[in-house]
């Protein structure tokens, strides 16, 4: 019976793990239908809490200003940089860790923004998978949106959001 008890409690902390990790960010996942027909799936992150908005704009604007500078920016499991004039988004680490992020410059506790941007390459991932097996759009707003088709293999090419290069 002990071992049953265990399991149980361990199955359920798996089930809740993925709510458990959404604090600071949500991703929302939407389909238009027009004359009852289905049109492509967008995927968008966006920062849940007026702090995590505020953390995200202030942070935003610094990898903006490290991709007109010719910078990447790394975000986990993925990466953004422009070449040839255009914005891509292609795979960076496999193993996220704190290691695989382009912090800022900001006044805020590395453990906060660790915790923040390894939220954020956790969904960016799950956006960027998701839409590759049904194809669509993904967006971060502030940063970049991009048209993922089904099946197609990264990089992604992509379109600045809410900024100009």
């Amino acid at each position: 019976m002990g071992t049953w008890r265990s399991c149980l409690f361990l199955a359920l902390g798996f089930l809740a793990f993925p709510w458990a990790l959404a604090e600071d960010w949500r991703l929302t996942r939407s389909q238009t239908l027009t004359q009852g027909k289905a049109q492509e799936w967008r995927y968008t992150l966006s920062p849940s809490g007026k702090e995590s908005q505020e953390l995200w704009r202030r942070l935003s604007e610094q990898y903006r200003d490290h991709l007109r500078a010719g910078y990447r920016v790394e975000l986990g499991a993925w990466r953004v940089y422009f070449l040839g004039g255009r914005l891509r988004v292609e795979p960076h680490c496999q193993a996220v860790n704190p290691a695989c992020f382009t912090f800022g410059a900001l006044p805020v506790a590395k453990e906060r923004q660790d915790r923040f941007l390894l939220e954020l390459s956790a969904l960016l991932d799950q956006a960027l998978v998701q839409a590759n097996g049904t194809g669509g759009v993904v967006s971060l707003p502030r940063l970049f949106r991009l048209e993922v088709p089904k099946k197609a293999n990264p990089p992604y090419p992509a379109s600045p959001s809410g900024w100009r290069p």
